[in-house]
């Protein structure tokens, strides 16, 4: 019964996170420029989903995988604390517990450390992908520098044309 009560509250909750995107969800608006609000909160959802939605596929790419990263990685790192608070409550030996208290502590620091860090890059997500469409329709036609790869015989070089006027 507990099952289908957690199955029938996910449709809800998606209705209630996408219902404020309205039509943009699936297509771009008439402007053709990405709604900010939206890319925000796309990317509060989803990692990397933001950066995608304004078309900036390299860097949604990193920071999915980033954040995937430590997501997987908190999700080990609770494991493993709780195996060994588990292991410490169990002992009798105080050498054996010590070590497992040890053990629960790096355990349980280290998965704090990259929770600090999601946060910290979830934060930085959402606000570039907020500021990446606000500047979606900036055109800047004055450069006075470039920069950009270009190929040669035997790979690639990085090249820097200065505009100097």
């Amino acid at each position: 019964m507990r099952s289908s009560t957690k199955h029938s509250l996910i449709i809800p909750l998606l209705l209630a996170v996408l219902l404020p995107f309205g039509n943009s969800l699936g297509q771009q608006r008439e402007s053709k420029s990405p709604n900010p609000t939206g890319a925000l909160l796309r990317s509060a959802f989803v990692p990397g989903w933001g950066q995608f939605y304004n078309r900036k596929y390299i860097k949604g790419t990193v920071i999915a995988l980033g954040e995937s990263y430590l997501i997987i990685g908190i999700y080990n790192d609770w494991r493993e604390a709780n195996k060994f608070e588990r292991n410490f409550k169990n002992a009798t030996d105080l050498t054996i517990k010590a070590r497992e208290f040890a053990n629960f502590e790096n355990a349980r620091d280290s998965r704090n450390l990259k929770m600090w860090i999601l946060a910290t890059a979830v934060f930085y997500s959402m606000f570039d992908a907020y500021v990446d469409a606000h500047l979606a329709n900036f055109d800047q036609k004055d450069k006075a520098y470039e920069v950009f790869l270009a190929p040669m015989n035997d790979g690639i070089q990085l090249v820097l044309a200065l505009d100097i006027k």
